[in-house]
């Protein structure tokens, strides 16, 4: 059973150690990387967790994965999704998609958008089965390329 929790600010040690692991481990799945990252200093990490919610994902304590959400004008963005290769298929992602979703939401965001590496077919396959749509809108990086992909969720605006 994998446990979900946000990232506190004080826990940034905890998200400094997983986001690193992510960047050595899939590279080319990110547009940061691990050279430029490593030597982020507390205040940075304090500071992104600060831009929106992080959340991690817990196998028996053991940190398996990380997703995080980030509020732009028109959207929520999810961002710096990452599985660890043994817990992948288990459920872990889609949880972590649902938790940067349902975020959103409570913050009035109706899309989630994000960003997928164009030969990543796995995490295209995972964000299709999750409601996300491709737009066809292409972005060149220094890894190929990466599509916007969208899921509309309706808000409530009862309260």
């Amino acid at each position: 059973m994998v446990d979900l929790r946000e990232v506190a600010e004080d826990d940034w040690e905890r998200l400094r150690e997983v986001r690193l692991t992510a960047l050595g481990e899939a590279p080319e799945a990110f547009s940061s990387s691990y050279a430029r990252e490593v030597d982020f200093t507390e205040a940075d990490w304090r500071a992104r967790l600060r831009t929106g919610p992080w959340f991690l994902a817990l196998d028996n304590a053991r940190a398996v994965g990380i997703a995080s959400g980030l509020p732009r004008p028109d959207e929520w963005l999810l961002a710096a999704m990452w599985v660890a290769p043994a817990a992948r298929g288990r459920g872990v992602g889609a949880a972590l998609v649902d938790a940067v979703a349902a975020a959103a939401a409570e913050h009035g965001f109706p899309v989630l958008a994000l960003q997928v590496q164009e030969d990543n077919t796995a995490a295209r396959r995972l964000y299709e089965r999750l409601g996300f749509t491709a737009t066809g809108e292409w972005e060149a990086t220094g890894r190929g390329r990466r599509e916007r992909m969208i899921r509309i969720t309706p808000v409530s605006t009862a309260g």
